[in-house]
């Protein structure tokens, strides 16, 4: 499993630099948001999130604290994807399909 980079990774390397390797796994990396976060991560505001929080799957810690996985935001946001190109719908559903 790669790790995430890091502040200090960026410090250590000669002239700060780093591969594409470890700054994309940055971004793919399957990590927890906050609210304030999914709400930038979504271009929404947290107002959005909270009127539609039974909708969103999320956990929630120590009573009130709202947390939101990437990978599971990513699965129900992909149910209000319009349109498409025909490839692409051709694709999502042979994969469907495969998987059983």
């Amino acid at each position: 499993m790669e790790r995430e980079l890091t502040q200090q990774d960026l410090v250590s390397q000669p002239n700060g630099v780093v591969s594409v390797r470890e700054v994309l796994s940055c971004f793919d990396s399957d990590r927890f948001f906050s609210k304030t976060e999914l709400a930038e991560y979504l271009s929404i505001s947290t107002r959005t999130i909270e009127s539609r929080i039974a909708e969103i799957p999320h956990y929630r810690l120590l009573g009130s604290m709202l947390r939101f996985k990437k990978s599971e935001i990513d699965e129900w946001t992909a149910q209000f994807r319009e349109g498409g190109n025909s490839l692409d719908r051709i694709v999502d559903e042979t994969l469907e399909a495969l998987k059983g």
